[in-house]
């Protein structure tokens, strides 16, 4: 056993182990390294993820720790180190770019924003220095560690159709662990086109081996055929394209035929897709629209960091402003996250930030491709849905996507043999990046706490609660919610300067028009007439779909003595067709007619 234990650590991908002696020690080690790195990987799909600041926000950094703890670990009991890769390179220029945004270009609250930045700066370098050195172990336990996640979450869908659990979006029938039905089917999805392509590539071999084998290659289909009636059930759209992709590319090489046809299918398919939900169909075409605009504004280095939000919500003013009586108009909205990962990163960011990001997507796919790994399957489809939707706004697709992009580094890279002194000058830089992300944690905690507290009395507009409020307010001044809440209860109170200064930083993280409306009261109520008529149109040039803030405009006129204008207004309420007729709506229609017959 001695012997075993000098023995001098393989080189993980070229060779398999070094010797027969070393082979069980070093396995073993290796294997316990890609396990406990893999769980910490897919822990954060199976957590509760939500929109607001929760728990699984907290688990997200800890995790990052654990896995600079493991990479400590490995550091310690190796004599060798990964080499640098370009890619190394190209990760650490994005991060440089990302600080300088966040230091001298963004002037929007995005310290949460930048906590995740570093955090996935982290686990990218703990990840290059664990996944080196478990050989073959984590790359079969990635995609193991993939399905078993997917069917825990099938599991959870099927409980919530069947009606044994409840859904977490009262709209939808099922969501699995996440919020909101999209994410969900996204990360279906994944797990669908792993199984598929293993099932593909393996899964013939496997079930004509021992019991177990046999086992482990069913489960693994009955992962794939449980997929398809959870995803029918979403109704997604960007993850069934997602895996016509994969699926075109799987099945390119030796089934070219079946692929052709199956392209004239998924374009029936689609057509069909788009006249069932057109409307929702032509929003994302808006979105991408507007958010293109948007980063042609400031190309080279984006709006800043955390103003994704605010530069949609002025990028789209101009594009109704240029394109009056527009048809879009109807579907226009204000979305809380950017729809297209690239768009994004590109308008935060600008090319400085988008570039990296898609050199670095692109790159490790094509690596994990070329090299067979099943996993690049599921890579490919998050990519592909990352263009029409919003997975690189959560925790576990953003722990997903570190993941293959440092394994597709490392399988590049290998390891190559140092002197002591190096190893030691490694260590000091993991442990105070694992030691910064855990203070990130304790004040997420502190963030989450704050925000439990406030949506127990959110609800309730009292001028008891301001001061609670505002000791909130530097840990939740990033979020919506909040700061339209205390500018309510400030307007409530008469303080209608101090609530406009809290509905003008709600403006810089939300491109909700109602900001906008609210502060158009405020200014009436504080005579300032010229202030008030410019929110109200503002709030209606951002969502030309909303006929509230022409409502407020036809009665701030009446109340001004301008009857001209308010008739103008009266005639524009009449003549307008909401996206969704209500009880309101009938209402200020009618008070709209009565006017014009005054």
């Amino acid at each position: 056993m001695a012997a075993a234990e000098s023995c001098p650590p393989y080189s993980a991908w070229e060779s398999p182990w070094p010797a027969a002696a070393c082979a069980r020690p070093w396995a073993a080690r290796a294997a316990g390294k890609a396990a406990a790195a893999v769980a910490a990987l897919c822990a954060p799909v199976v957590w509760r993820t939500e929109a607001m600041p929760s728990v699984s926000d907290v688990w997200g950094y800890r995790v990052v720790a654990a896995l600079a703890v493991l990479a400590l670990t490995a550091v310690c009991l190796e004599q060798r180190l990964p080499r640098l890769h370009w890619a190394d390179g190209v990760v650490l220029f994005w991060w440089v770019c990302v600080s300088l945004n966040y230091v001298f270009v963004s002037p929007y609250p995005a310290a949460e924003a930048y906590g995740k930045a570093m955090a996935l700066g982290v686990a990218y370098v703990a990840l290059r220095l664990v996944i080196p050195f478990c050989g073959r172990a984590f790359t079969r336990l990635w995609w193991v560690g993939l399905c078993a996640a997917g069917g825990y979450e099938l599991w959870t869908g099927f409980m919530q159709l069947a009606g044994r659990e409840a859904s977490r979006h009262h709209l939808f029938d099922v969501t699995g662990t996440f919020f909101n039905p999209g994410p969900y089917a996204i990360f279906v999805a994944v797990v669908l086109a792993v199984s598929v392509a293993w099932w593909y590539r393996h899964g013939e071999v496997f079930a004509g081996r021992g019991r177990w084998s046999r086992v482990g290659a069913w489960s693994v289909a009955a992962v794939a055929v449980f997929c398809f009636p959870v995803l029918v059930a979403t109704w997604s759209r960007a993850a069934w394209v997602a895996v016509a992709v994969a699926a075109t590319c799987l099945l390119w090489k030796a089934h070219r035929r079946m692929v052709f046809w199956g392209m004239g299918v998924a374009v029936c398919a689609g057509v069909a897709a788009y006249f069932l939900k057109q409307g929702s169909a032509d929003g994302r075409l808006l979105m991408t629209m507007v958010a293109g605009r948007a980063w042609v504004g400031e190309w080279l280095c984006g709006h800043g960091l955390g103003g994704y939000a605010q530069a949609y919500g002025a990028a789209q003013e101009a594009f109704f402003a240029a394109r009056p009586g527009s048809p879009l108009s109807v579907v226009a909205g204000s979305p809380e996250y950017a729809f297209n990962g690239v768009l994004g990163v590109g308008v935060e960011q600008g090319v400085l930030g988008a570039v990296p990001a898609l050199v670095l997507g692109l790159w490790s796919l094509a690596v994990l491709c070329r090299r067979g790994e099943v996993s690049a399957y599921g890579w490919l489809v998050l990519l592909v849905s990352s263009l029409f939707s919003y997975p690189f706004a959560l925790w576990p697709f953003l722990s997903l996507a570190v993941a293959w992009v440092a394994l597709a580094a490392s399988l590049e890279a290998g390891t190559a043999e140092v002197r002591w002194w190096k190893r030691t000058a490694v260590w000091p830089v993991v442990a105070v990046g694992g030691w910064c992300v855990w203070n990130l944690s304790d004040n997420t905690v502190r963030r989450v706490e704050a925000y439990e507290e406030f949506r127990r009395v959110r609800g309730v507009q009292d001028v008891a609660f301001l001061e609670d409020y505002r000791k909130k307010y530097e840990d939740l001044k990033a979020y919506p919610d909040f700061l339209f809440t205390f500018g309510t209860a400030l307007r409530e109170a008469g303080r209608y300067n101090e609530s406009n200064a809290m509905l003008r930083q709600g403006t810089r993280v939300s491109c909700d028009p109602v900001f906008y409306t609210l502060m158009g009261n405020n200014y009436r109520d504080l005579g300032a007439v010229a202030e008030a008529e410019s929110a109200y149109r503002k709030a209606f040039g951002m969502l030309p779909g909303r006929m509230y803030p022409l409502y407020r405009l036809m009665k701030f006129y009446e109340a001004e003595g301008q009857m001209r204008k308010a008739e103008e207004m009266a005639r524009q309420i009449i003549a307008f067709r909401p996206k969704v007729d209500s009880p309101a709506v009938r209402e200020m229609k009618n008070e709209a007619k009565k006017l014009t017959k005054r």
